[in-house]
């Protein structure tokens, strides 16, 4: 009866074991379960910081604007050739010193020659280290002028030239340039040309507009 009694006792015991043991696991999954989402979590988070760090090393253009003075004065050479409507500078060559080193002038250009006055047009570059290529903009204060009527006379010229494009230190450039300048013209004879010295002066402020990438 007694060894009856101490099994039972000791079935008894084992079972009280177990519950304690099964509440105990209940209690830490209980306590401990909402740590596995956190975890989870966690374990994301480099994916995330890797994902901000990616986007914060995106790279970015940045534009730079820069205004610079330009100041330019040559002297050279223009072939004039003269028709019956007009007169035409087939080549103008000049050289000195301008901004940047752009100590090179080199154009053409042309207009009627029907008053004393009379507007034209024409295209050139100022050349060197650094260069600008212009467009000679018509309107009534781009002319030439002669002091008389009759050849041979001087003639002066006044106008307006837009910057077109830059090279080198004025890679990106914008902006209008004034010139003005003089020389003689021998005859006016349709068919007939001339070489001509000529002197020339140019200034205005260049805009310059540089794009770079940051990283």
């Amino acid at each position: 009866m007694r060894n009856l009694k101490n099994s039972l006792r000791a079935v008894t015991e084992v079972s009280a074991t177990r519950k304690v043991i099964a509440v105990g696991a209940l209690s830490l999954v209980t306590a401990f379960g909402a740590a596995i989402p956190a975890g989870a979590a966690a374990s994301n988070a480099p994916t995330q910081t890797a994902r901000v760090s990616l986007a914060s090393h995106v790279a970015k253009k940045v534009t730079k604007i820069t205004h610079v003075a330009f100041k330019g004065s040559y002297t050279g050479t223009m072939a004039l050739l003269w028709s019956s409507t007009g007169v035409q500078a087939t080549s103008v060559v000049g050289h000195g010193t301008g901004t940047y080193a752009a100590n090179t002038m080199s154009g053409l250009g042309g207009g009627s020659a029907a008053n004393t006055c009379d507007p034209f047009t024409g295209s050139g570059s100022l050349t060197g280290s650094s260069g600008l290529k212009l467009s000679v903009v018509s309107s009534s204060k781009t002319q030439a002028c002669a002091v008389n009527s009759a050849a041979p006379t001087p003639v002066t010229v006044n106008g307006v030239a837009k910057i077109v494009s830059g090279t080198g230190k004025f890679k990106g450039a914008s902006g209008t340039l004034s010139f003005k300048g003089s020389f003689s013209i021998q005859k006016t004879t349709a068919g007939s040309s001339e070489n001509d010295s000529f002197t020339a002066t140019l200034s205005g402020v260049v805009t310059i507009k540089t794009i770079t990438t940051v990283k």
